[in-house]
């Protein structure tokens, strides 16, 4: 039973992921009202460490990766983070990796990506 509750749920966020990457893909966030606008952003004028993301993602999704990355290169370098540390715990790279994994995935990994994220804020809003 619990084996196929978590294949519906896989099932599911695959269904949700590649919707959700059609929309990307089909309209332009600079040229639509139908995505949301970035409250931190409206209430301050500073952008948050994730304005630019839906623009980034849709040029990624046309193969414009430059503009993508331009866009939010957090997204670019928070996204292959994931990815790595994702396929370590499926173990593509063996299980040799395994330790390697809990280092980038342990505290002082969140501590950086925490520092990392707020410098990140504070630098795209001074430069």
């Amino acid at each position: 039973m619990q084996k196929k509750f978590t294949i519906l749920i896989a099932v599911a966020a695959i269904i949700f992921v590649a919707a959700m990457a059609f929309v990307y893909f089909k309209y332009n966030p600079l040229e639509s009202n139908m995505f949301p606008k970035c409250g931190f952003y409206v209430i301050t004028g500073w952008k948050c460490p994730g304005c630019g993301s839906q623009r980034a993602l849709h040029f990624l999704l046309h193969g414009q990766f430059a503009e993508s990355f331009r866009q939010n290169p957090l997204l670019w370098v928070g996204g292959i983070y994931i990815a790595v540390t994702q396929l370590m715990r499926l173990r593509w790279f063996g299980p040799r990796c395994e330790q390697l994994r809990l280092s980038l995935t342990g505290l002082w990994a969140s501590v950086f990506w925490l520092v990392a994220i707020i410098a990140y804020w504070v630098l795209r809003n001074v430069f």
